[in-house]
């Protein structure tokens, strides 16, 4: 009886995930750059199975981290969702107007593709280094994090102030 419960979940749950719309996108952490700095591609696909993902050549970038690849599913009140995504860390090569050719990707028999993205690539005369945003959650992704963030460092703690003699008077 349980194997047989456990079963038609399964079967339930799949049978969500593939009544919904699939989706693949492609994002980018800014549409401009200043030139020497970098930027977040990220590609995302939804409600599907991925096989054979083929990024783009980034012509007239330079990758610098990547491919990164993450995953997710979440069951809510019966709905199943599942997530899949790659990033790269590019730089561009020169100043300019450039496009992020789209990506290509297989999902359940059908091919999918992004729409390009243009990339503005500004002078940096001052040399200013940015950072691409970073998407920060409240959840804590390892435990050694949530210590790094709420308590003083480990040598702090170990480093302990004396404590002052105080003078002792007898009557």
């Amino acid at each position: 009886m349980r194997v047989l419960f456990i079963t038609l979940i399964s079967v339930l749950g799949l049978a969500s995930i593939s009544a919904q719309d699939v989706k693949f996108t492609a994002s980018v952490s800014s549409d401009s750059v200043l030139f020497g700095n970098h930027i977040r591609v990220t590609f995302s696909i939804e409600n599907g199975n991925a096989k054979n993902f083929e990024a783009p050549n980034f012509q007239g970038f330079n990758i610098v981290g990547g491919p990164n690849q993450s995953s997710s599913m979440s069951m809510v009140n019966g709905l199943t969702t599942q997530s899949m995504s790659y990033s790269y860390f590019i730089e561009p090569t020169e100043e300019g107007q450039f496009f992020i050719e789209p990506a290509i990707v297989e999902i359940d028999g059908n091919i999918f593709e992004t729409e390009p993205i243009e990339i503005k690539v500004v002078p940096n005369p001052e040399g200013i280094i940015q950072h691409p945003e970073q998407r920060r959650s409240r959840s804590f992704n390892s435990f050694d994090s949530f210590f790094d963030r709420s308590f003083p460092p480990r040598e702090e703690q170990q480093k302990k102030k004396p404590k002052k003699k105080r003078k002792i008077y007898k009557i």
